[in-house]
């Protein structure tokens, strides 16, 4: 598939972390018919896809989660929902939260060092 060759391609992060990313983000179809953060989750994820193989192509995929992700993860916070941390949501959410929190850090280092095209900063992460 093209897109994750474009995501993959992307210096800013290791690739085995993009791939966990790709992986955590993924499960939220699991969760998509009944709890709203995963639909939340999962159309975010879409739309930061659909970005960066569309209109950024490779090396600008640290402004695509940058822009997709941080109204995301506030809006979680914000929300705050009421959930079992040790159930399959729980868990789930606390992963995705986690993830995409280092994801955007580094995102936000890579922009903010003047590297918006995804020039390697990050290589010992």
């Amino acid at each position: 598939m093209e897109w994750t060759e474009r995501l993959l391609a992307d210096p800013a992060l290791p690739r085995a972390f993009l791939g966990w990313l790709i992986f955590v983000n993924s499960l939220a179809v699991f969760f998509f018919f009944r709890h709203f953060a995963a639909r939340a989750v999962l159309a975010v994820w879409l739309a930061n896809l659909a970005l960066v193989a569309a209109a950024l192509g490779g090396g600008m995929a640290a402004l695509s989660h940058a822009l997709f992700w941080t109204p995301l993860l506030v809006w979680l916070v914000w929300r705050n929902p009421q959930f079992r941390p040790g159930s399959p949501l729980g868990l789930w959410l606390v992963a995705v939260f986690a993830s995409n929190l280092v994801g955007l850090a580094a995102s936000y280092a890579v922009l903010l060092a003047g590297h918006g095209n995804g020039a390697a900063m990050l290589a010992g992460l």
